[in-house]
């Protein structure tokens, strides 16, 4: 058996070759293996591989033929030996596994929400790591280790050498077969001395029996899936069971054991209710978290297999998360920051990013339950918005269908949109104004910036819920009759112009109908907004929110 080492599986030592002693193998050309006892299985030899000129296509047929841990086994014995092979290389592992994975179960493998950490995220992650205080460093969730060393290349082959030697290493991981390519990845840069003293801990991280060291700092990517079954050996917490959801519960555990971290997550436990119970755990500890779109460009470069797939499109709007814990009270965050490609290289450095995190230290509570995603530059004017408004959208409804309808398309990407006659789309809200007052208001609230605005500070996703919509903060108490007649007019020009700015966006086969006014419509309106909140700061800091691009 190769690559022998011991390591803590579920709270107890076993044999690293033998740790696969829960998986039963099925290949073509062997019959099924079962378990020979409770500590180990047989494996087969395979026929010794020619890996010279290997290529995609001969990864995937030995894939099929061999499967994964076979493969990997002799993959690594070659490259320990060939380090400079152009395809089966170390920059390449990561990727190369997780095609392996979804090639092994398409189905398992697009649920279990695992995303390749790319190369500029991994080392500005490592960037703030080595800022944090800790003597043990942990990588949680760590797969293929791409985190880890990165995290050793940023301090210095000297004190990564130190940390290696000193046993301060710990990989943390559910795949036997990942770590094992993590614990040979430091070892084909640092030697197999110092690669023999890693600790690797094989099991479910939400496991009781499966801690954190003692002075730990972690650096994670943990997986984005959801919890389909409560296991009896995690603990019972309130965000485990109303979350529902791998991050967040790593999240929580990370954070009650006192360690200083810097995580990569989905940006939705900064707002989605069923994260309530996290966002509370996160009161007690302090940091900041700076957040990302997906649009125009995203974080993970769209790739799901790397050097496989050069598709572009990808869902996840990703927030990085540094736990520092200096003693202080709540989280300071960033807007939700939107790029084009060509700025990513400027965008993603430490200091850069911190430019973008807020002053104010937020903490939640049962009167605001989420943190909110604000500009910096338009802070003084959404505290504004929010202490001079005196309802919310909800209260200017009627509950019942009359006269005063107003059209809504729910997904918004640079604006949003109230129209008085239906559009030709599979997605909207219908809003019927309690009065003519009313309808002039809300026709102008949506089609200025604020209600775009409110959907970016509180969410900023796909679509605009109808329950956030309806807590748009609302301040018609200021208004005067000039103001009321303005509106007024304002919705009666617009009005009459929908029909001449419809825009049509094809999707999934089916034409999308929506309004994109001129954007001096949105200015007057904003200005006037701006003008009875008594907002000092010029109205043009909210083209910020509709910016597609981060330097302007």
């Amino acid at each position: 058996m190769k690559n022998v080492a011991t390591i803590k599986y579920a709270g107890q030592s076993v044999q690293q070759g033998y740790v696969e002693q829960c998986l039963l193998f099925d290949f073509a050309n062997v019959t099924k293996i079962k378990k020979e006892s409770e500590s180990k299985i047989i494996k087969f030899r395979i026929p010794k591989l020619d890996f010279r000129g290997y290529n995609e296509n001969k990864y995937i047929e030995d894939l099929r033929k061999y499967g994964i841990e076979n493969l990997w086994d002799e993959i690594l014995e070659f490259s320990t030996e060939n380090k400079k092979d152009a395809f089966l290389n170390l920059s390449n592992f990561g990727e190369l596994y997780e095609k392996a994975l979804a090639e092994q179960d398409k189905e398992n493998k697009k649920e279990s929400g695992q995303y390749f950490t790319p190369d500029d995220v991994s080392n500005l992650m490592s960037r703030w790591l080595v800022g944090l205080e800790g003597e043990n460093v942990c990588d949680v969730c760590c797969g293929t280790g791409n985190l880890i060393l990165a995290y050793l290349k940023e301090v210095g082959e000297v004190e990564a050498k130190q940390l290696l030697n000193e046993g301060k290493i710990y990989l943390y991981d559910c795949d036997h077969i990942a770590l094992k390519i993590a614990k040979c990845s430091i070892e084909m840069i640092y030697g197999k001395d110092l690669a023999e003293k890693v600790n690797i801990i094989c099991g479910d991280f939400l496991y009781r029996d499966i801690t954190l060291p003692q002075n730990a700092k972690v650096i994670s990517n943990p997986p984005y899936a959801k919890i389909v079954e409560f296991k009896p050996s995690w603990e019972r917490t309130k965000n485990l069971f109303s979350s529902k959801d791998f991050y967040s519960a790593i999240i929580e555990k990370i954070a009650l054991s006192n360690s200083k971290a810097v995580i990569i997550s989905p940006y939705s436990f900064l707002g989605a209710k069923k994260f309530y119970h996290l966002r509370e755990v996160l009161n007690d500890y302090s940091g900041f978290v700076v957040s990302f779109d997906n649009v125009p460009a995203n974080i993970f470069n769209g790739r799901k297999h790397g050097i496989f797939n050069s598709n572009t499109a990808n869902s996840v709007r990703a927030a990085i998360t540094v736990i520092d814990n200096t003693g202080e009270k709540g989280f300071r965050t960033s807007h939700l920051i939107r790029f084009k490609t060509e700025e990513r290289e400027n965008l993603f450095k430490n200091g850069t990013l911190e430019c973008f995190v807020s002053s104010k230290k937020q903490v939640v509570t049962e009167e605001n339950q989420s943190y909110v995603k604000c500009h910096k530059e338009l802070e003084n004017a959404f505290i504004a918005w929010k202490e001079k408004s005196n309802k919310t959208l909800k209260d200017l409804l009627s509950n019942k269908p009359n006269n005063y309808p107003l059209y809504v398309p729910n997904t918004c990407r640079y604006f949003t949109t109230a129209a008085i006659a239906p559009l030709s789309r599979a997605g909207g809200i219908i809003l019927y104004a309690k009065d003519e007052e009313c309808y002039d208001l809300l026709y102008c609230m949506i089609n200025s910036s604020f209600a775009y605005w409110h959907w970016r500070l509180y969410d900023g996703g796909i679509t605009y819920p109808i329950g956030l919509l309806e807590e748009l903060p609302i301040f018609d108490n200021l208004l005067t009759n000039e103001d009321k007649e303005f509106f007024r007019e304002m919705r009666k020009e617009m009005s009459a112009l929908e029909k001449l700015y419809i825009v049509t966006k094809l999707n999934a086969g089916v034409h999308q109908e929506n309004i994109k006014f001129p954007p001096d419509f949105r200015e007057k309106l904003n200005t006037r907004f701006f003008e009875i909140l008594k907002i000092k700061e010029s109205h043009t800091l909210l083209e910020l929110v509709h910016s597609n691009a981060v330097f302007n």
